[in-house]
């Protein structure tokens, strides 16, 4: 189990940083690089994100990503965050022109009983014209010297392919794969999606189902030569929404003959039967998270991995994310209320984004009541998925691990790799496992 370390004066609010670095910006020497940038200073500075930053932040993530984000979102994620007391960006910039942005997305972490801030590195990028030149490196090492008071007390994400060899860099530690789920509801549908998205260009989208995604931490460093709206076919890396890599039409045949080829009607049929009765139990459906309910459902069993805080308050905030449609299901015994279960429909799929209690073995019967009770109402959908630790007995549902055959034939987990790194010589979450963490896409940035 992680045993956290305590900080000297360490606060559960608000973080207090050293903002001195503000006024003294770090001057990165022109290196020279095989990009065609028409560019003629000789020198980048490094410096913290200032208030008028905002559209410069907006304008290179819609050339990065090549998806748009509105300052509404900008507020959610970075102004309105409840666990700092300044936008926890760092940037880069050339002649006036932000080029390059760190950025990290806090959370409150309970681990054994105690609270730590921790940091998410996400939304970090580096304009085309300006990758190869060191820019990932001197940010990371900026936003280390800066937050080295000890908040946050670490650091931990899921970088994708381009960006981790930049995170152990840096002193970042693989603590193992977390796997995701996947239930097709249309098996031949879902296959052709998964096929098709290997041929198509990447949408960037912040979306954990895939590798470009700001939840991995899709930025550039010294080493690396592409942004993530890039796919390369030649060597066979994928850069799309699924990371899939199809090696042979009999390996898609295979993978629709395990996952069956059941309609919608007999998923229904199937998953009651191997559903335990809850007399009792009522289940009820609210478009606005009841935050008070989903707080007092989390206190009645909180696990001693490390997992966000499920706070009211985290979860008005957590929910208001202007880029995602939630949907809530609560299952009362007796009128009390015992889970819940969250989730976000997404195009052709749905997402499974939390589930109640964080010890998923307790009261089982009514969260597997609140599943049965979702996967009918999104029967339609081609797919659902299901990170971490969401689900009492995915296997009973239908939901197959992307870690472990048939799905690990086609699809590459490369972006289920869990990072940690401590602030400071401590090295109890470094050290930890994946047993040792409760995750969910809650506790993710992008979700």
């Amino acid at each position: 189990m992680v045993h956290p370390r305590r900080e000297n004066g360490e606060q559960g609010g608000r973080s207090n940083t050293n903002d001195s670095l503000e006024e003294h910006p770090i001057v990165i020497p022109f290196q020279k690089s095989r990009s065609t940038s028409t560019s003629r200073s000789k020198s980048y500075s490094v410096r913290q994100f200032r208030d008028g930053d905002r559209a410069s932040f907006l304008s290179l993530y819609g050339t990065v990503f090549d998806r748009d984000r509105g300052t509404r979102w900008f507020d959610w994620k970075y102004e309105e965050n409840p666990y700092v007391d300044h936008v926890p960006i760092v940037v880069a910039e050339q002649n006036d022109t932000l080029v390059g942005c760190r950025s990290f997305f806090p959370m409150e972490m309970r681990i054994d009983g105690e609270t730590r801030i921790a940091f998410q590195p996400c939304d970090t990028m580096v304009h085309p014209d300006h990758q190869r030149r060191g820019l990932f490196s001197r940010m990371n090492e900026y936003a280390l010297d800066r937050y080295s008071d000890g908040t946050p007390s670490f650091f931990f994400n899921f970088p994708n392919a381009n960006s981790k060899p930049g995170n152990l860099k840096h002193g970042w530690r693989e603590i193992g794969t977390v796997p995701m789920y996947y239930r097709p509801q249309n098996p031949v549908a879902a296959l052709s999606t998964l096929v098709s998205s290997r041929l198509s260009p990447s949408t960037a989208e912040s979306d954990f189902d895939g590798t470009s995604s700001s939840s991995s931490d899709t930025d550039t460093n010294s080493n690396s030569t592409s942004t993530t709206r890039t796919t390369t076919h030649t060597t066979g890396t994928n850069t799309t929404r699924f990371p899939i890599d199809v090696f042979d039409g009999q390996s898609i045949a295979a993978v629709d003959r395990a996952l069956g080829t059941t309609t919608a009607g007999a998923h229904r049929v199937r998953d009651r039967l191997v559903t335990t009765s809850t007399p009792g139990v009522t289940v009820e459906r609210h478009d606005t998270p009841p935050a008070k309910t989903l707080e007092s459902i989390y206190r009645r069993s909180i696990p001693d991995a490390a997992h966000a805080n499920r706070t009211a308050a985290f979860y008005r905030w957590r929910l208001q994310n202007p880029t995602q449609e939630y949907v809530t299901y609560v299952a009362r015994w007796e009128g009390t209320p015992v889970a819940a279960l969250i989730v976000s429909p997404v195009d052709d799929y749905v997402r499974i984004v939390d589930s109640l209690p964080r010890s998923i073995d307790t009261h089982p019967n009514a969260l597997e009541r609140l599943l049965v009770d979702v996967l009918a109402e999104y029967s339609d959908r081609s797919f659902v998925t299901a990170f971490g630790d969401t689900l009492p007995s995915p296997l009973r549902y239908l939901f197959y691990p992307d870690t472990r055959r048939p799905l690990s034939s086609v699809i590459q987990p490369s972006t289920r790799s869990l990072l940690a790194r401590e602030v400071g010589p401590e090295t109890a979450v470094e050290d930890s496992t994946p047993g040792d963490w409760a995750l969910s896409r809650l506790d993710l940035d992008t979700t």
